[in-house]
This record gives C-alpha cells, sequence and structure tokens, in this order.
C-alpha cells in the first residue's frame, strides 16, 4: 500500500477516535452525538473526495489500484451468524458496496478497493461493539433461553440497523454539501459497481430475511447509535444483501 495513502488514512481514523473520545467522555447525551454525528460526517466526506479524486481520471499508480473492483471474502462464525452479516451488509452499502450470502458463512463483497478497505475496518471496529452491547442486554425473562436468544438477535439487528442509518445519512449530508457533481460522481460508481456485480453473480436469489422487533431490536438500535468506532435469510441459497 502505497505510504501517503497510509498516512491519509491514519490521520483520518485519529481524528475519528478523536470525536469519539470525546464522546464517550462526556455524560450530556446531545453533545455526544454531536461528537458522533461529527465522526460520521468525516468519514463519509473523506470517502466523497477521494472518490471525485479517482473520477477525475488523472490516476497515480495508487489511486488507479483503490478504484479497481474487487471482490473480498469473509469467514463469518455460525454463532449469531445471521445478524453478523447483516451488520456487514449494513457498513458496505453506505459505502457503496454490495455482498453475497454464499452459504456456510461465507459472504462475499463486491465494490472499489478503496470502499471495501473502508468499509471492512468498520466493520472490524464495529463487530466487537455489537457483540459486547448484545452480551450486557437482560431480557425481560433472562431464564427463558429461546425468548433470551431471540432478544439478543433483535438486540443486534437494532444494532446493525441504527449504524446502516447513520452512515447512510452522513454519506448523503456529504453529497448534498457536496453539489451536484458529487452526486454524479457518486450515480457513476454504483452503476459501475451494480454492473460489475451482476455480472459476477448473475444467478443470485432473494432471501425472505429475518423478522426483528420489541425491546430487544429498541435496545440495540440505542446501542448501535452510542457505537464508538473509533475504540476498539441467509441459508445455503445465494442471496443479495444490499442489492
Amino acid at each position: 500500500m502505497d505510504s501517503e495513502k497510509e498516512t491519509s488514512t491514519e490521520q483520518l481514523m485519529r481524528r475519528v477516535r478523536g470525536l469519539f473520545a470525546k464522546a464517550e467522555g462526556t455524560d450530556n447525551e446531545r453533545e455526544a452525538e454531536t461528537f458522533r454525528a461529527k465522526a460520521y460526517e468525516l468519514l463519509a466526506k473523506h470517502n466523497l473526495d477521494e472518490m471525485a479524486v479517482r473520477a477525475s481520471g488523472q490516476h497515480t499508480a495508487a489511486s488507479a489500484r483503490d478504484n479497481e473492483i474487487v471482490v473480498v471474502r469473509f469467514d463469518v462464525p455460525s454463532l449469531y451468524r445471521t445478524e453478523r452479516i447483516l451488520l456487514l451488509a449494513s457498513v458496505m452499502v453506505p459505502l457503496y458496496c454490495k455482498s453475497i450470502d454464499c452459504g456456510d458463512g461465507v459472504v462475499r463483497c463486491l465494490g472499489v478497493r478503496a470502499q471495501l478497505d473502508r468499509a471492512r475496518f468498520l466493520y472490524s471496529l464495529l463487530m466487537p461493539q455489537m457483540i459486547s452491547a448484545t452480551s450486557k442486554y437482560v431480557p425481560d425473562d433472562p431464564f427463558d433461553r429461546a425468548a433470551v436468544v431471540q432478544e439478543r438477535r433483535s438486540h443486534m439487528a437494532g444494532f446493525a440497523d441504527t449504524v446502516y442509518k447513520r452512515l447512510l445519512k452522513a454519506a448523503a449530508d456529504a453529497i448534498g454539501d457536496s453539489g451536484s457533481n458529487a452526486a454524479e460522481v457518486v450515480r457513476e460508481l454504483i452503476k459501475r459497481v451494480d454492473a460489475a456485480f451482476d455480472a459476477k453473480y448473475p444467478h443470485r436469489t432473494s432471501g425472505t430475511g429475518n423478522r426483528y422487533g420489541g425491546a430487544g431490536f429498541a435496545a440495540g438500535a440505542r446501542s448501535g447509535n452510542a457505537a464508538d468506532v473509533g475504540h476498539t435469510r441467509m441459508g445455503g441459497s445465494r442471496k443479495a444483501l444490499g442489492s
């Protein structure tokens, strides 16, 4: 990887970590949310700026490599697999990547290398937070094992849903702030990724999905809203995520 790009990424993540550290360090929830929103905004703006540079056609060797369409394989553990895959899609989609569940815990994500790298990094930070937050969640009846499992699944789904909405809003705001040219850059990228995805996986099928709700989902949504990215249906057939 190009050393200049590494430096730029490290600087970005240091700023993001700093914002989330400030959010964690205050008891004022409104103030904390302001810091978190700024962190997501920073990530989205940085991503959009890089996309605009790559779309300009003035490529260096590093930017040309970043602009390649690639596929990354994820091997997802069996415990709460569906919910882990849901979080993966919730991070990939707002960063203009697409995913397909190939069965047996294998998920392949396709997108422009730079976006995929950033989405993979965010996923690696958010996954342990989702698991940790869920392990601390106590349902109304902690002795009903089946209910506990379902409530925890719903908790994770709520977490993933909130992360998805926050990232999507940050991306939309970044486009709005940057004007019509930015929107066109995004449209062209999405068309390019869609075309590559359709060519790579022409015979995929859509899953029926899982239903989540109740207290677990609401609690997970609250945990997702507090997620600190600075620290630390599916089955056997092919089903597209974020298609």
